[in-house]
């Protein structure tokens, strides 16, 4: 709160006191009754807020009086609009009307009369308090004012926009408006809308943009404006109606805001998301491509120098050498002595000049024995241009070439006739046909050609074949894989592909081929049909499949025995790789592992051939040192299998050595804990616990399914991976179903 600083010249004490007691504590009171010091008083004040003045003080030392002193303060600037309030002696109506010609505010007649002097000087200290605030508040909206006026001078020289009256007749533009629009206020001022969209000013459409103008909200749209030859600009429009102070609609207002950036911005953004799109389009197609030549071509990477830096599997097969014996070694390791100097000099040369170099090869296995290849050989380089390593594409000819060989040596003998030459051909031919069946196919996949053998092994006659899609011959493994469209992929780019096919005869029964996919090309090097160069492999395949079945005979026999000797029946393994299968296929494995646990899990306790009978057939409750041998058994059961390389058998051990950890960790022989546990002990934990809570033993009963599911629901994520239990709940029908099948 202001605190008020207030002159007082009087020789009576009584004034002071009764100012204390008016104002008291809201005042600084300055007492005198010296005129000649009232001068430094007000020096030594920073502002008066009131002057009060006993008309019977004199000066000490001239003829100055009250009355003019109060002349000489209204004249000092810096007291001039300090009120005085005048202390009569006399209160007749001349020494009243003196006091208002001396300048005074007000005047209040001694002896004082409390409520009077408090009412006035009150009054006065309020009335002139509002004054310099209204003063104030004058000077500040003032200020505000010029802001203000600085702002639209501003937004006029800066914004785009324009007023209209109600009859759409433009009243006002910015001078950034008429600027844009080359042309001066004038042209426009008081004339209609419409001149807007003519040719001279150039806004397009906005006649049809004002039309959009609603009861409740501004319309926003956007039009063009073509501003020189060579420059066109976007502008997005908003017309509002325009009201007065009193909310009487009187007009509209339209501004304009320049989007040409933002719009261009915006093309530029759809076009590199297109760029984006495609990009990574061709990233996921070069990623196939790049797959599929590694799995179907003989694929390695080479330094500078040659030195070989990556092979594929197909490298490491033809060759013989294994990927550690061939990464860091000279690519001449596989280079056939048959093969000249020049020929490797001249490639050389052709991929160091940044060009592709393609030839046939003949190269040299560890074995001693030479393979030939059709190679493509190209240089990759950095972003920069800079070189970065030498990758070489082959395609395995071997066979086709040493035919040719053959023929070429047998052609170009020349103690043979012609006719001897013909006859030893006929008799290749002959020995080809009967040996390795042959198929012929425009770039359609359309069978045109089938050698004898082919027909024989198909079933086929010769007829039936001509004319009939290759993709009907194979099996429906390949048609759902787009196997063949894939290989016809790469034949059409001039490259061969060797693969195992599984083919199906006219009987329905299937035949397994190895087969060769050569693209034939004419002499202008188009692709005119594809050969399919096959060897019968079913034998092998099948005899594969018998030790395959064999191998899973034996696994379950052993888990069966396993089982025996705790007095368990064979339906047990059966249920627990049935249970186990379920739930890997639900759980997402893909079918080779599904099926390998599948084969795999009857195995799970087997090292109980170990565990003595006194223990294993106990018909009670073991006791902890007991309890401790039993739990050797999964150990046992490892270290039978651990040692063999065969898939089953090493999955079996894993089987039997985790299938009683616990997923918190509390289980044996290791304690692993969540994920440590390898998926496959995981499963058949559920797997078998679920069937020993299910069926007699010899240390118990059955327990009723609603039990067992309790058991179930207590240990989700104690003794078993809540996933699969959850997969267990969801699918239980198919445990029951399953259950009842083999009980």
């Amino acid at each position: 709160m202001h605190k008020h600083n207030i002159l007082l010249l009087d020789n009576n004490e009584e004034s002071l006191n009764l100012l204390n007691q008016v104002i008291g504590s809201k005042c600084q009171i300055d007492l005198t009754i010296d005129i000649d010091n009232v001068q430094s008083i007000i020096l030594s004040n920073d502002r008066l807020d009131l002057i009060l003045l006993d008309t019977s003080v004199k000066s000490l030392n001239s003829d100055l009086d009250a009355y003019e002193l109060a002349r000489i303060l209204k004249r000092d600037a810096r007291c001039s609009e300090v009120p005085i309030i005048f202390f009569l002696h006399e209160n007749d109506k001349d020494s009243i009307n003196k006091c208002y010609e001396y300048g005074g505010a007000e005047c209040i007649s001694k002896p004082f009369h409390h409520g009077e002097f408090k009412s006035k000087v009150k009054n006065i200290l309020q009335l002139f308090h509002l004054r310099d605030s209204l003063s104030n508040a004058l000077e500040d909206r003032q200020r505000h004012i010029v802001t203000i006026q600085r702002q639209l001078n501003a937004i006029d020289e800066y914004v785009l926009y324009i007023n209209l009256d109600l009859n759409h007749n433009i009243c006002d533009a910015s001078t950034a408006f008429v600027n844009l629009l080359a042309c001066t206020k004038e042209e426009i001022i008081k004339r209609n809308k419409h001149c807007l969209s003519k040719e001279e000013l150039g806004l397009e459409k906005f006649n049809e943009v004002f039309e959009g103008v609603e009861e409740a909200k501004p319309h926003i749209s956007e039009i063009k404006t073509k501003i020189s030859d060579n420059q066109t600009l976007c502008l997005e429009v908003k017309i509002a109606k325009d009201f007065d102070y009193f909310d009487n609609h009187i007009g509209y207002v339209a501004t304009f805001h320049d989007i040409t950036d933002k719009k261009i911005i915006e093309k530029k953004n759809i076009e590199l998301d297109r760029v984006n799109y495609e990009l990574d389009e061709n990233m996921n197609y070069l990623k196939q491509f790049k797959k599929a030549v590694e799995e179907t071509s003989i694929f390695s990477i080479t330094d500078s120098q040659g030195t070989i830096k990556e092979v594929n599997k197909n490298f490491e097969a033809i060759s013989g050498y294994s990927k550690e014996e061939l990464i860091g070694q000279a690519h001449n390791i596989v280079r056939h002595e048959d093969m000249p100097k020049e020929a490797f000099r001249q490639m050389w040369k052709t991929i160091k000049s940044g060009n592709i170099w393609k030839g046939m090869v003949k190269n040299k296995r560890k074995d001693g024995k030479g393979y030939y290849v059709l190679s493509e050989v190209m240089p990759i380089k950095n972003s920069d241009g800079s070189f970065r390593e030498y990758i070489s594409i082959r395609t395995d000819v071997t066979e086709l070439e040493e035919y040719k060989q053959v023929l070429k040596n047998d052609l170009d003998t020349k103690n043979r006739s012609l006719e001897e030459n013909i006859n030893y051909i006929t008799q290749y031919e002959d020995a080809i046909d009967n040996s390795i069946a042959i198929l012929k196919t425009n770039t359609e996949h359309i069978i045109h050609y089938a050698n004898e053998k082919f027909c024989k092994l198909s079933g086929y006659n010769l007829e039936e074949l001509i004319g009939k899609d290759c993709v009907e011959l194979r099996d429906e493994i390949h048609r759902s894989k787009e196997d063949c469209k894939n290989i016809a992929k790469i034949l059409n780019e001039k490259k061969s592909v060797s693969k195992v096919m599984t083919n199906i005869k006219k009987t329905g029964e299937k035949y397994y081929s190895n087969t060769l996919f050569y693209p034939i090309v004419d002499t202008s090097g188009k692709v005119v049909e594809n050969l399919q160069v096959m060897y019968d492999i079913s034998e092998i395949i099948n005899l594969n499949k018998e030790i395959i079945n064999t191998q899973k005979e034996v696994v379950f026999t052993m888990g069966a025995i396993g089982e025996a000797r705790s007095q368990e029946t064979g339906d047990h393994v059966k249920r627990v790789a049935e249970y186990s299968y379920l739930i890997a296929k639900i759980y997402g494995l893909d079918e080779k592992e599904t099926e390998l646990l599948k084969q795999a899990s009857p195995m799970h306790d087997i090292g109980k051939v170990a565990i003595p009978d006194s223990i294993l057939k106990k018909p009670a409750k073991l006791s902890y040192e007991e309890f401790e041998v039993m739990k050797t058994h999964s150990e046992i059961g490892y270290e039978m299998l651990k040692h063999s390389d065969r898939p089953i058998l090493k999955a079996s051990a894993q089987v039997a050595y985790t299938h009683h950890e616990r997923y918190d960790g509390t289980g044996y022989p290791e304690g692993l804990k969540g994920e440590e546990i390898p998926i496959f002990g995981r499963i058949t934990a559920i797997a078998d616990v679920f069937d020993a809570l299910d069926n007699n033993r010899v240390y118990k009963q059955a327990w009723d399914l609603d039990e067992i599911l309790e058991l179930f629901r207590e240990e989700r994520g104690k003794h078993f991976d809540p996933k699969l239990v959850d997969i267990f709940f969801d699918n239980l029908d198919e445990f029951i179903k399953i259950r009842d099948e083999f009980n």
